[in-house]
């Protein structure tokens, strides 16, 4: 469903009809479905692309609904339009198949509302460097092991804050089976990852949810080249 951004940061002027009240708002346009790009060639692809934002820039400008306008994007590739339209003429792009999204910027007789919210926790995955230590044992080689954390918290240094606070917790020992004692020591905190998790509630999601992501390359194993099929 197609929608309207920012429209409820306004408190509107209610002595003022809707339809004599103008609102500057930036338009943009959907990206074209991958299924029907399949059967082109990777250049011919972005052609494709960049004609099918030219198509949307011309059927929208055509409707004639806007008072000024100007385009976003590149020539080549417009991407949308900022533009004056009047009020109640927004629900009526929105609804438009070729709209993504609507982004409202200001509106005539309306005042824009101050929000002094507080942040809100959400879940952040902590990674984090444990040492092994085992009471009287000196080796060449330590033992270590990387763990994740999911942590509320409403940053990444409050995330932060809130571990550092618990590392007495961690560094507690215990007896092994050769009445040793052992700790598991917080060496570092290495990285902090916020995800998509706002409530416990957002596990509950059948595909899974991400809890942390960090990109690297590698040397390629398989020779097989994808040949863009799906």
């Amino acid at each position: 469903m197609k929608k309207i951004y920012g429209l409820k940061e306004w408190a509107l002027d209610k002595s003022i009809l809707n339809a004599k009240r103008f609102v500057d708002v930036k338009i943009v346009f959907s990206y074209p479905d991958l299924k029907q790009l399949i059967e082109f060639k990777p250049k011919e692809r972005i052609k494709k692309i960049d004609d099918i934002f030219k198509k949307n820039l011309s059927r929208l400008i055509a409707l004639n609904l806007f008072e000024t306008y100007e385009v976003n994007g590149t020539k080549r590739r417009p991407r949308g339009v900022t533009a004056k339209i009047k009020f109640n003429l927004l629900n009526a792009i929105a609804k438009l198949d070729f709209v993504a999204s609507c982004w409202i910027e200001s509106i005539d007789y309306a005042t824009k509302i101050e929000k002094n919210e507080p942040l809100k926790p959400r879940y952040f995955c902590v990674k984090m460097t444990l040492v092994i230590e085992v009471e009287g044992i000196k080796s060449r080689k330590q033992n270590i092991e990387q763990r994740f954390v999911l942590i509320n918290a409403t940053s990444s240094d409050d995330a932060y804050d809130k571990l550092e606070k618990q590392k007495d917790d961690y560094n507690e020992p215990y007896l092994n089976s050769d009445g040793r004692f052992v700790r598991w020591r917080i060496d570092s905190f290495d990285d902090c990852y916020e995800t998509d998790i706002n409530t416990p509630k957002d596990l509950d999601c059948p595909e899974g949810l991400e809890v942390y992501s960090k990109l690297k390359s590698r040397r390629l194993k398989d020779k097989t080249v994808w040949d863009g099929k799906f």
